[in-house]
């Protein structure tokens, strides 16, 4: 695998030979960082090649005040390359422009050249990297679903099975460079893969996953040299589940909700406090919409595409999503991006599921009034799906302990959602939860199966 590389961008020959040096130090997947130089955002525009490199650490004064800026316009907005990671430092941080933190920048992290030690700047730059791999991680389980799924009808089941094992071992070793993985793939107990005349080589652990198509048995050997954790598991049987379906369909099949919920484990995993958030919102979600009169298979869709309204929150700092007090106004505003995150990973998918999950990635922040985020929407301009999913997110997250404060009461929590009626929440959504409270209440105390059943 190649090594990361990472772009300079400084004015000053000897911030360039410091910043290598400390980088020097840092191993990702066992190799050195593969570090690059511009002196300008001149010289930077005539070598920059978007999507090329993984982080770009950039000056804000050089030729001009805001060269910086200029910079990250480039990368953001001339080639709308939103998956590189961008590090703005300054050592003049009055000239930092005034609406930076409110304006569509779309930096990931700020440093201050006055206050930079070694230790942070590692730090700092580790996390971008390890961000950077959790988003094209992501992408990369996203296009396998789909390939699987547009390609199910046109393969013979051996072509489909042969290539969902490389799609696997592809996103796999995307996350852990440093793992060996091969498999055995049989049907009805006859080995198709490898080839008979090759010999499978047997690693520490093994994995077997067992299916049906049609009247057809699978058994889907994994060999890895290192453990897979439960979400590479869920990852593969999700995927061997939604081959199942899709072999017997004539078009692109609705995606199954374990595999949704499976990608928003994402997040999940780097949140220490969320727990069973996702799933609750999904329950949350697709009674809301059911409430208010989408047919079962709508209210299905959105309840399902609900579970990826974080899914952009891959791309935040595990530092900034974990802290443990009130996020200052620079947090915050990386924070806010995981809403463009969430859009640009799936907006270019051809799945239903995948399409409003884009848009209730986008606009589950803004408000009813106009004053929410990215883009200061209001009322009927908001998606409904979004404005469904806000109101589920909201009401699971207050009854629930976040790492910053810890859960509100059900009472409390209901009167903030009537408070808010006709200021963040659409008035007619926030009906639907009132007709529907009790409802809303056993979903989220994990009461929804047992008093849904009796209700």
């Amino acid at each position: 695998m190649e090594r990361t590389k990472i772009l300079i961008v400084d004015d000053s020959k000897t911030v360039h030979s410091e910043l290598t040096a400390i980088l020097s130090d840092i191993y990702l997947n066992g190799k050195v960082l593969d570090i690059e130089h511009a002196y300008g955002f001149e010289d930077f525009r005539k070598i920059f090649v978007p999507e090329k490199y993984a982080l770009v650490i950039t000056d804000l004064v050089m030729e001009r005040d805001d060269s910086g800026i200029q910079v990250i316009n480039h990368i953001r907005h001339t080639y709308n390359d939103k998956r590189t990671r961008i590090i703005l430092m300054t050592a003049n941080p009055e000239k930092i422009p005034s609406d930076l933190l409110t304006k569509d920048y779309d930096v990931n992290a700020y440093l201050e050249k006055n206050h930079l030690s070694p230790f942070s700047m590692k730090l700092t730059v580790l996390s971008m990297l390890k961000t950077y791999e959790d988003i094209v991680s992501l992408e990369r389980a996203i296009v396998t679903l789909e390939n699987v799924t547009a390609n199910a009808t046109e393969m013979s089941l051996e072509e489909l099975l042969i290539n969902t094992f490389f799609q696997v071992r592809t996103f796999l070793s995307l996350k852990r460079p440093d793992i060996k993985l091969n498999g055995e793939i049989f049907v009805n107990n006859e080995r198709i893969f490898p080839p008979k005349f090759i010999k499978s080589e047997p690693l520490e652990h093994r994995y077997d996953f067992q299916t049906k198509v049609q009247e057809n048995r699978i058994l889907f050997n994994i060999y890895s040299s290192k453990e897979l954790n439960t979400l590479e598991i869920s990852y593969v049987r999700s995927l061997l589940k939604n081959l199942q379906r899709s072999v017997i369909s004539t078009r692109y099949p609705d995606v199954e909700e374990e595999f949704v919920i499976m990608l928003s484990k994402v997040v999940e995993a780097k949140s220490e406090e969320t727990g069973d958030h996702v799933n609750r919102v999904a329950e949350l979600s697709g009674y809301l919409a059911e409430a208010l009169g989408f047919n079962s298979s709508d209210a299905n869709l959105i309840k399902k595409a609900s579970a990826l309204h974080d899914i952009g929150k891959v791309g935040v700092p595990d530092y900034i999503l974990n802290k443990p007090e009130k996020l200052n106004d620079k947090e915050f505003a990386v924070i806010k991006e995981h809403s463009m995150i969430g859009f640009e990973i799936l907006r270019d998918s051809t799945l239903n599921v995948f399409e409003i999950g884009a848009v209730v990635a986008l606009e589950h922040h803004e408000r009813w009034d106009g004053t929410g985020y990215p883009y200061g929407l209001q009322g009927e301009e908001i998606a409904i799906e979004a404005r469904i999913v806000q109101v589920a997110d909201v009401f699971e997250a207050l009854t629930h302990a976040r790492c910053y404060r810890p859960a509100w009461p059900v009472e409390k929590a209901v009167e903030y959602m009537n408070d808010m009626k006709g200021q963040q929440f659409d008035p007619k959504v926030v009906e639907a939860f009132n007709k529907h409270l009790k409802d809303m209440i056993a979903i989220v105390t994990s009461r929804y199966n047992e008093e849904v059943r009796n209700f």
